[in-house]
């Protein structure tokens, strides 16, 4: 039997966005149940905008509080059995609700289902949607999902339909996040919930440079990596004392052949990638430190160097770990705590040639010769 779908669509000054969002609702080859709009207190005319939709939207206003409040305002009028969140200046494929709760239909034990999105901009002289390939992108099998997102964020909610009991056993969303309130929900839902991934594109993403966060803390696209950097250690902090070392890996992962005899060692060095990937350095180079110290007769395998060299690729387009001494120093001292250190010290160096070379290509040779040298103490 088919699901009841509801979309939410929360919204903050998007007049001159949201009629396309709306418009790309409304020609879904499976329609929705119920469209809910919440607008957070709109000044720029949103509200009169959604109006030539009332026919088949629900509007809701609400005093501007921030997207997590106003999402947990608006799931308390819900009535299907699928809930669909969509931003309000992103694109949705024709066939998308069609798709993703479809494949909920055909499996009851299926806790949400998603799909990939690609990015576009909008050439302002001719009005073509210009699409590229997202800059984060895995296609994770369902028992990957979960550890995958600890790395970071591949899935989002406008791409994603899941059963409205899985948001009801997660609760709400977390009103002190303006930013990434989506991330801890997509964590949240997957650390419980079963899910699919396909492949094919379900929505597109658009990239502007309109401001974003509620009336109260409005920040622009250039403090964005900032923002991120302050609610990923608000999300991550609390969930990395939560979180057993099986769930940091798919189960395969922990039978493999060079992983089981290690296994201590393993988590270590995947809690270490973790809090790396969210700029989380002290506790970082602890875990690097404590793994440092187990097995120090064995060598890393080749799944282990894999997660330390996965350590380096950051989320937010920049490496504290390289540009504080401190962190440097801490770094360097793992050489002269055994063997393993002083490979883990070589990896996190090597994991250094590309940034060298984007150094010197941007004429930023004080900072290439800085990091090369890193690279060369980190090899002694």
């Amino acid at each position: 039997m088919a699901g009841r779908v509801s979309v939410i669509l929360p919204t903050y000054n998007r007049a001159g966005l949201i009629a396309e969002t709306l418009d790309s609702l409304m020609v879904q080859t499976r329609p929705a149940h119920q469209i809910i709009v919440i607008d957070d207190g709109s000044t720029d005319g949103t509200g009169d905008i959604v109006q030539r939709y009332r026919e088949k939207v629900t509007y809701l206003r609400k005093v501007n509080g921030g997207k997590a409040s106003a999402l947990n305002v608006a799931m308390n009028e819900i009535v299907g059995d699928y809930l669909w969140i969509c931003d309000d200046d992103d694109l949705l494929e024709p066939d998308a609700c069609e798709r993703l709760a479809g494949k909920l239909d055909s499996d009851p034990g299926l806790g949400f289902a998603a799909g990939r999105h690609d990015d576009f901009v909008v050439d302002h002289e001719t009005g073509e949607h210009l699409h590229k390939s997202p800059g984060y992108w895995l296609p994770s099998r369902p028992a990957e999902i979960f550890p995958d997102l600890l790395d970071g964020c591949h899935i989002f909610q406008p791409g994603m339909i899941v059963r409205n009991s899985v948001y009801e056993a997660v609760g709400g969303f977390n009103p002190a996040l303006t930013r990434a309130q989506d991330y801890d929900m997509m964590l949240r839902i997957a650390r419980i919930a079963r899910g699919h991934l396909f492949s094919e594109r379900v929505y597109l993403h658009r990239e502007h440079s309109g401001a974003r966060g509620s009336a109260a803390e409005r920040f622009s696209t250039e403090q964005i990596n900032a923002k991120w950097i302050k609610f990923h250690r608000m999300i991550f902090e609390p969930l990395m004392g939560e979180l057993e070392d099986e769930e940091l890996l798919a189960p395969e992962d922990w039978l493999r052949p060079e992983v089981a005899p290690v296994s201590d060692r393993v988590a270590k060095l995947r809690r270490a990638r973790i809090y790396a990937r969210h700029m989380m350095w002290p506790e970082a180079l602890e875990a690097l430190s404590d793994a440092s110290e187990l097995h120090v007769h064995t060598p890393l395998s080749h799944f282990e160097r894999d997660l330390v060299l996965g350590a380096t690729i950051y989320n937010f387009g920049c490496a504290p770990m390289y540009d504080d001494p401190a962190y440097r120093a801490e770094v360097m001292g793992l050489k002269g705590k055994s063997p393993i250190g002083r490979s883990l010290a070589g990896l996190l160096g090597r994991s250094l040639h590309w940034r060298i070379r984007d150094a010197a290509r941007s004429g930023k040779l004080g900072l290439a010769a800085k990091l090369t040298g890193f690279v060369a103490q980190s090899r002694i």
